[in-house]
């Protein structure tokens, strides 16, 4: 999680064999029916080598190796180069051929099964959380009583909840708030992405044999939250002990010091927003824990009026370090005011939804990237929850796209387009939709706009006042101290890219291919497929990382727990590290061996991304927004937004394009069922016609390209 920031600096040492190729792989295993990679490393000159998919010493598959990359200047030699394998290759196990210099090289064993990491992983994972409970007897008596920080000796029952990392067993709603841009969401996060998990792949969770059901460990999960609910109203930020200090406080802390505060009060995006929506969802499970279903709805909206009371867009937070809100507040709140939304189906919760929904939207930079601030100075960029404002997104369009013609007049505001046969959307999911799928093209955009054999997720930040894109978030960063593998990161990316190219396939979206390569890519990188060969995951694969140091005699790696991982060597995040280079922070020297936390340590948010991954690749349940039919949505139709005017004054139907709209157009009039009553063509800026006699009521009038709009004949 966080420590001191001293190492000692060495070149980098790839994991290869002098002279010989070094191919890369997922450890763990492939999905049989979905393409893959292995990546080949050569000091030769191999650009369109042939390759062999080798099983039992027969070659069943030959191809071409791409060009050799450096991407980066990972390599002090050599070159990578990608093997791509069809989905057609059958499940079994296989290795990889290549002729080096005349002489034959091979990869060790990999297998293709039939949803490979969840029978590999998904036991796993499920149940280091349950052995990550924080249920020791002695840290559960501790927990009883804990000191609010700054109070004269008020204590709190705040047993319950997950350790945070495998050398930290404090409990988190997020840190790292003093930096205001970089906080990310730790157990309320997990409890949330439980019961997804628990709604989402039903079948496969009864199939697995684990030591929790995924529905019951929420709950767990959602019990500690309820502790954490203040009177007042407000969430506890943390229950921490200085890594290992022997004392355990409500508070806030700065710095890899832990120096702590009385500044516990959480904004939305200091976990307050995450906790309301994990209580809510839990809320739907239909079990529970010591708390009941309607208790936890109960604290969900109780922390929900009360934040409501304490920020709001354009206006001040007064929990926020800096009293301003920023994207996090904006996703955490609308992913809180949309599960309680689902959880009460009051119309104001739809509302608090769209406002946040609309502000978020408004984020999102021409290129695709989503600003952080209001100024729209800074990128935003995450170590850990990247994907979460598409999640958000996603969760919101799916409450969207369910407003019918028996929803409340107030929430139907529909958009249809073109012509007779075009598609009607609820106009706020199609803001939404539009949006994730910006978002989403431009995810895959800046990932693949450079060398990039192993499909690395890249982003863009602001670093040392420029802005770039890069693999690897900046060292110089707000906190002054805090950077760390990116597993989190890139799983949240995993999860979001194929939940959103699912919901948006059938809105012109045809890029599929691209998106669940690049959501491979990132969990076959954590998996092992790496250029340190090392995979993430405690006990699974060929190689793991060391186990952590740390300072607290609770101290333990677990099973299915994954570790920070891979990151960039120098302060702006170029360059690659791991804890096998002893890389340093840069301009330090002085050696501190446990410092090597960045690359090795366990820490929540890591498996719970990576479980999201599992449940968006395996989804029972997927979100798939169906257009309306426009006769559909004209029964439903309360008001229609459309980019022209039209007004009917007695028997005469006025229609006005807008300034620079020219060429001739056609003007429908469709009556409830959707069918034309009439046409008539504007050759210019603006058309009055007379109605025909008999013609009453409420029809659609729709010009193409420009919307439709409603209009009342009487």
């Amino acid at each position: 999680m966080v420590r001191n920031i001293f190492t000692l600096s060495f070149p980098l040492a790839l994991a290869s064999v002098a002279g010989a190729a070094t191919f890369y792989y997922n450890q763990v295993g492939y999905d049989a029916g979905q393409p893959f990679t292995v990546i080949v490393k050569s000091d030769a000159q191999l650009d369109n080598a042939e390759f062999s998919l080798m099983s039992n010493g027969s070659a069943v598959k030959t191809d071409k190796l791409s060009k050799g990359t450096n991407p980066d200047n990972w390599l002090n030699s050599g070159k990578f180069y990608t093997a791509v394998l069809d989905g057609d290759v059958a499940p079994g196990t296989y290795k990889l051929s290549v002729n080096e210099n005349g002489q034959p090289q091979e990869s060790g064993e990999f297998k293709v099964e039939k949803n490979a990491l969840a029978q590999n992983t998904l036991v796993s994972v499920l149940d280091y959380f349950y052995n990550d409970r924080a249920s020791n007897s002695q840290i559960m008596d501790w927990d009883s009583k804990v000191q609010v920080y700054g109070s004269q000796g008020k204590t709190r029952d705040v047993r319950g909840g997950w350790y945070d990392a495998s050398g930290d067993v404090s409990k988190y709603l997020s840190h790292l708030s003093y930096a205001n841009n970089l906080n990310p969401q730790q157990i309320p996060l997990t409890v949330w992405s439980l019961a997804y998990a628990a709604e989402h792949i039903p079948a496969m969770l009864a199939s697995a044999s684990t030591k929790a059901k995924t529905d019951e460990e929420a709950v767990y999960g959602a019990d500690f939250l309820v502790r954490m609910l203040d009177d007042e109203g407000f969430f506890y930020m943390t229950v921490f002990d200085n890594w290992g200090a022997g004392s355990r406080y409500l508070c806030a802390f700065t710095g890899s010091d832990g120096v702590k505060s009385a500044d516990y009060k959480t904004a939305f995006r200091e976990g307050g927003g995450m906790a309301i929506a994990a209580l809510a969802r839990a809320s739907k499970l239909g079990v529970h824990g010591e708390f009941t279903s309607e208790q936890y709805l109960a604290a969900a909206k109780k922390g929900f009026e009360h934040l409501q009371g304490k920020q709001s867009i354009g206006g001040n937070c007064e929990y926020c370090d800096d009293n301003k809100e920023n994207i996090i507040d904006d996703y955490t709140a609308l992913l809180a005011a949309t599960e309680l939304y689902i959880a009460t189906e009051k119309v104001d919760y739809l509302k608090d939804a769209r406002a946040r929904a609309k502000n978020l939207i408004n984020r999102l930079s021409d290129d695709g990237y989503f600003w952080s601030d209001d100024a729209k100075t800074r990128p935003f960029w995450h170590a850990s929850d990247a994907g979460l404002p598409l999640v958000a997104l996603v969760r919101y369009a799916e409450v969207e796209s369910k407003i019918t013609m028996n929803s409340p007049s107030e929430l139907i505001d529909w958009y249809c387009v073109d012509m007779i046969g075009a598609s009607c959307y609820n106009y706020n999911a199609k803001d939404a939709l539009d949006a994730i799928k910006a978002h989403l093209e431009w995810l895959v955009k800046v990932t693949n706009e450079t060398e990039n054999p192993f499909g690395y997720a890249r982003q863009t930040y602001k670093t040392q006042n420029a802005i770039k894109n890069g693999f690897f978030i900046p060292h110089d960063n707000e906190s002054n101290y805090w950077w760390q593998g990116e597993s989190a990161r890139i799983a949240s990316l995993a999860a979001a890219s194929v939940t959103a190219a699912r919901m948006i396939a059938n809105r012109g979206f045809s890029d599929s291919a691209s998106v669940f390569k690049y959501a491979t890519d990132q969990l076959d990188w954590i998996l092992g497929k790496n250029p340190y060969s090392t995979c993430m995951m405690y006990k699974k694969g060929l190689k793991n990382p060391a186990v952590y140091d740390g300072q607290s005699n609770y101290d333990k790696t677990l099973e299915g727990g994954i570790a920070n991982g891979i990151t960039g060597k120098n302060t702006d995040g170029s360059g690659i590290a791991w804890d096998d280079d002893g890389v340093a922070y840069v301009g330090f020297s002085e050696l501190e061996p446990w410092n090597n936390w960045r690359w090795v340590e366990q820490w929540l948010p890591h498996s719970t991304w990576y479980l999201m991954a599992l449940v968006a690749r395996y989804d029972e349940k997927p979100v798939v927004l169906q257009a309306t039919p426009v006769a559909e949505a004209i029964r439903g139709v309360r008001a229609v937004v459309a980019g022209f005017d039209a007004s009917v004054m007695g028997r005469h139907l006025n229609v006005s394009l807008p300034v620079g709209v020219n060429g001739l157009r056609t003007v429908r009039v469709l009556d409830l069922s959707g069918a034309q009553v009439m046409s008539v063509p504007v050759a210019g800026q603006s058309v009055n016609v007379q109605l025909p006699q008999g013609m009453n009521g409420v029809y659609l009038v729709q010009v193409p390209g420009l919307g439709a709009k409603k209009v009342m004949v009487r």
